[in-house]
């Protein structure tokens, strides 16, 4: 208790020096919150919107078949891979797809796609997909020829809703499958310029239509959060050996490579910030102890040990980090708070991975709060410690004389 009175007062004594000392750990805390809650945040809301756009949490193919998509590569038993994930009470809905890619043509355009076979309702339980028709509808459960057009694809091949298209391609039994479509859907404009070109269908008519009888090729999960989706998806790969099982960091891995190599850059950056900010926070302990040399000496001469000289020169440096985190902590909240609603728009998109960034989000996480406390408040106590050490072997003499 006395040594946190000492600390106190000797806090006050110079107000000024004090003050710009508060002001400098302050806004290294509040700027090491934002950068994190940034980057996690624009990730986490870029991730959210592909893995429940399209893809899916998680996604379970026949063997190597997101190495070499084929049409040949398929699940024949999907109705007992069913049975498995409804056990799993981690996996919220699932979505059973067909694919194969096509030549599509409208009157005297022709262009490739992709083709997707869905199951409505099972689609809208896994993925937003049904929320993105900027003109027309989605498809229903009837099963018939309508399809859903990619933004750019329908631009190619200046298709309308109401419009038959025609598609062509290779079928599993190796005859040429080729039919007319009603284009009752356009989707919104997407970042991702591969599903901008993908055409929808019921997945019923495409297994007819590729002549695939009962099998898909894909199952895409949606799980509760997308940060489980690595251990839920290898738990169910125990299950469902003879399957890939792969998680949005599997399927989206070209995107999460460059994610993580951007978060690990801006440790980094943050690394350079703390390191900075304590050369400020050592130089001003070593002012103060320079000017208290006197007081030190004194101090030692009736008694005083060592280590109870070192204990209150570092308790000094922690209560000006305490002090300093706990005003930042209020500017770090409503700061994240503000950018996570509002967010900072690029003046042009920016892609990563394949993925277009058009705003940078924060948010207001645990961790983007007592990660940048813990790092300020350690790298502050811990340049004091020399300074405090160099206190406490002070010679007593020397030190009064020098006054």
């Amino acid at each position: 208790m006395l040594f946190l009175k000492l600390a106190y007062r000797n806090i006050f004594r110079q107000k000024r020096r004090s003050f710009f000392t508060i002001l400098s750990i302050m806004g290294s805390f509040v700027l090491c919150s934002m950068a994190i809650g940034l980057v996690y945040g624009t990730y986490g809301k870029v991730i959210n919107t592909f893995t429940s756009g399209h893809s899916g949490h998680i996604q379970i193919h026949a063997n190597g078949f997101l190495e070499r998509p084929s049409l040949f590569k398929n699940i024949k038993d999907f109705d007992s891979l069913v049975s498995v994930l409804s056990k799993h009470e981690e996996v919220k809905s699932y979505s059973p797809r067909v694919m194969s890619s096509v030549l599509s043509s409208l009157g005297e355009k022709t262009t490739g796609a992709k083709i997707f076979g869905i199951n409505p309702s099972l689609e809208s339980r896994t993925t937003t997909m049904n929320q993105k028709i900027d003109h027309g509808r989605f498809l229903s459960d009837e099963i018939n020829n309508d399809v859903v057009l990619g933004h750019a694809l329908a631009k190619i091949l200046d298709a309308k809703i109401g419009d038959s298209i025609i598609l062509m391609t290779q079928a599993a039994d190796g005859s040429m499958a080729n039919d007319s479509f009603k284009v009752v859907g356009i989707f919104k404009e997407s970042s991702d310029s591969m599903e901008a070109r993908h055409i929808y269908m019921n997945i019923e008519y495409a297994q007819e239509f590729l002549v695939m009888g009962r099998r898909v090729h894909e199952i895409a999960l949606s799980v509760g959060n997308f940060n489980e989706a690595e251990k839920i998806a290898e738990a169910l790969s125990r299950e469902l050996k003879d399957y890939d099982v792969s998680p949005w960091q599997v399927i989206e891995a070209e995107f999460y490579k460059a994610m993580k190599a951007d978060q690990t850059g801006i440790w980094i950056n943050l690394g350079i910030l703390i390191f900075i900010v304590s050369i400020g926070v050592l130089n001003t302990v070593l002012m103060t102890i320079l000017e208290r040399t006197r007081e030190f000496g004194i101090l030692k001469a009736i008694g005083t040990r060592p280590r109870d000289i070192f204990i209150m020169v570092v308790m000094e440096t922690g209560m000006l980090a305490l002090v300093s985190i706990s005003i930042g902590l209020i500017f770090a909240i409503l700061i994240n708070f503000k950018l996570s609603t509002l967010g900072i728009p690029y003046p042009m998109p920016i892609e990563i991975g394949g993925m277009a960034l058009h705003h940078l989000y924060s948010e207001v996480t645990f961790f983007n709060l007592w990660i940048p406390a813990l790092v300020v408040t350690l790298s502050s106590v811990g340049v004091s410690i020399i300074p405090a050490l160099r206190a406490a072997q002070i010679v007593p003499v020397k030190a009064i004389r020098s006054a």
